[in-house]
């Protein structure tokens, strides 16, 4: 009882940051199209000791964007890691390292390839290390919205830390990004979906949803809501299994 009560106010006093395995990109995915270089970093560290019961938490978000001069070519690096501890037992623990391509081929198509490479040792893949290619289209791009659509060829390799055992899989990558900027209040509103089905069985396939609220204080300094949800219709153990996490938090940009 005494872990729930900490988990509980852990969650009331500010932050949760459990990753799901599929990483929304497109939330850090610079929208802007006249800057080339972005670096923004969001980090929260707490402890808390309530007569020798005790939460550890330290989470770290880092993305970089860099584009070329001609625009054409552009480089994206997202990384994070995410842990809250109590008594020795983790809650979650969780990392991320993410490099991706992206070449425009028209005004309309993007050519993207992509490596990963992340894990989380509170579900049953532990671990996931992949690589994609595919094909970007922008559908909708006016000032204040945007709608994207993708799809990708992807070769994972997934752990599982519980059984022992490593899978090979070939997935379809299908994703749509949508974001609006609300012209006099400068708030931005994103949703991303992800889908991820097996080709050899669409029955096991994996999605992710993320909504976010971006909030700007200053030219730099923002507040940030978002939520997350991912499902994993058939892990190696054979079962269902999903996470979801709501987060509120301030941004810096640089």
């Amino acid at each position: 009882m005494r872990i729930i009560g900490l988990l509980l106010l852990s969650f009331c006093l500010g932050s949760s940051s459990l990753y799901s395995q599929i990483v929304n990109i497109e939330s850090a995915r610079m929208q802007t199209d006249s800057v080339r270089f972005v670096l923004s970093n969001d980090f929260a560290f707490r402890y808390n000791d309530n007569d020798g019961n005790y939460i550890f938490e330290v989470r770290d978000n880092i993305y970089t964007q860099l584009k070329s001069k001609d625009f054409r070519k552009l480089y994206f690096l997202l990384g994070n890691f995410g842990l809250i501890r109590s008594e020795g037992e983790d809650f979650s623990n969780n990392w991320l390292l993410h490099l991706r391509f992206n070449y425009r081929l028209t005004r309309v198509i993007r050519l993207e390839t992509f490596v990963q490479s992340q894990g989380n040792q509170l579900l049953d893949v532990s671990g996931r290390h992949l690589f994609g290619a595919g094909l970007r289209f922008r559908a909708i791009a006016t000032e204040h919205i945007r709608l994207y659509l993708a799809n990708s060829y992807m070769y994972e390799m997934e752990l599982s830390d519980a059984l022992n055992q490593n899978f090979y899989n070939h997935r379809n990558n299908t994703y749509m990004s949508f974001s609006v900027e609300l012209p006099k209040s400068k708030i931005i509103i994103t949703n991303i979906l992800y889908y991820q089905p097996l080709y050899r069985d669409i029955s096991n396939y994996n999605i992710s949803e993320q909504f976010k609220i971006e909030v700007p204080l200053s030219a730099k300094i923002s507040v940030n809501s978002s939520f997350y949800y991912f499902f994993d219709s058939q892990t190696p153990a054979n079962r269902s299994q999903y996470t979801s996490t709501l987060f509120i938090g301030i941004g810096v940009n640089l």
